[in-house]
């Protein structure tokens, strides 16, 4: 008998042995060992492993005999794994497959543990980057905020944030989990965490998802509703500080630019009022026109919800270099290109949660010809 014959009459006995685990431990090994001594003398009569097989009853029906015979119910959905009759060049076919498949799904495996470890080192890094970006942005809008304008969406914003924080947590957990089953698996180790801490940790992130949305809702709805909270005077227009109005007496620059071209101004013409804001931040320009100003002046205002002190900040000047005149002759008009710049402090810069408007009021009239076609660039 030869080790591939021995290996597989031992392998159709151990399988006979599992389907009759209901029996007594020593009614089984006498079945057993009678088995094996008839397929010792099938074999010793020249006899092979596949007419063995053909002459034997399939294990269900032994194991259901042997049962009935002893008086044990046997209940059970498994099924006994076959064993396939199969000639040797069919035997190498299969082995060449099975060792492909096998390199496939650990090639594939490998590069999906990499991904899943990428992705739970990304969603914890997000995790991270957001519960410290949330204070640093609170510090910064109570340094550019009265305290209790910006107080009910300091408390919105603290409410999003936990709830994002935790969505952000709960992925890279998942991934997190992933993860560790794929290294369990490499180093055959086994998981620590029991369900009760999972349920704990559950029961958590309940609360703490409750709690975050309440903060959230209500700091949306205290942010938004009235005249007074700090998007509702956005919403409505009625800004809650603003500054005295500036005004710019361009006849100097015009008279510049238009040295000896006056004549060429005609009321077909245009002029634009070109502001360089640069970096400033979130920044809104409402126009109209006021005969009330003097000849070729221009009056801006700020309306915006920083502090006093801040808005004053925001300066204003003039670009009479880089102002000039282009001449149409194709229409007989031209356009007046007046420039102006808009310069903001760090802070305001680097926190804009409400806009700031320039309300911009003019009075144009060059060549004894009122200008009607005012255009304001941003």
């Amino acid at each position: 008998m030869n080790k591939k014959t021995t290996k597989q009459m031992d392998k159709w006995l151990n399988l006979l042995s599992k389907k009759l685990s209901g029996l007594k431990t020593s009614d089984r090994k006498d079945i057993i060992e009678n088995y094996k001594d008839l397929w010792s003398e099938e074999l010793s009569e020249g006899k092979t492993v596949n007419e063995i097989l053909l002459s034997l009853r399939p294990i269900n029906e032994i194991a259901k005999e042997l049962y009935e015979e002893f008086g044990v119910i046997k209940n059970t959905k498994s099924d006994v794994t076959k064993i396939k009759i199969v000639n040797s060049k069919s035997e190498v076919t299969s082995s060449w497959i099975k060792n492909f498949n096998n390199f496939c799904l650990k090639f594939f495996g490998f590069i999906y543990s990499i991904t899943a470890i990428l992705l739970s080192l990304v969603l914890f890094l997000t995790f991270v980057a957001i519960i410290i970006a949330i204070p640093v942005a609170l510090v910064l809008a109570f340094v550019n905020y009265e305290f209790l304008v910006v107080l009910p969406l300091a408390i919105g914003v603290m409410g999003i944030g936990i709830i994002v924080a935790i969505f952000f947590f709960f992925l890279s957990s998942s991934s997190y989990s992933t993860v560790k089953a794929i290294f369990n698996k490499w180093f055959s180790k086994t998981s620590a965490v029991t369900k009760d801490k999972r349920r704990v940790w559950s029961r958590l992130m309940l609360v703490m998802i409750i709690i975050g949305g309440s903060m959230a809702g209500i700091g949306a709805v205290t942010s938004t509703v009235g005249n007074n909270s700090i998007y509702g005077s956005v919403l409505s227009g009625n800004y809650l500080n603003k500054t005295e109005s500036e005004i710019f007496n361009l006849n100097t620059t015009i008279g510049k630019v238009l040295k000896d071209k006056e004549s060429e101004f005609s009321k077909d013409s245009k002029v634009y009022l070109d502001f360089d804001w640069g970096l400033s931040p979130w920044t809104i320009f409402e126009t109209k026109q006021d005969s009330e100003l003097n000849q070729n002046q221009i009056s801006i205002q700020k309306h915006f919800n920083f502090k006093e002190s801040l808005g004053s900040e925001f300066k204003i000047s003039e670009k009479p270099e880089s102002s000039y005149w282009v001449k149409n002759n194709v229409n007989d008009n031209g356009s007046l290109y007046l420039k102006f710049h808009i310069s903001a402090p760090w802070n305001a810069k680097f926190l804009s949660i409400t806009p700031i408007k320039y309300e911009i009021s003019y009075n144009f009239k060059i060549n004894n010809t009122p200008v009607e076609n005012i255009i304001v660039r941003f």
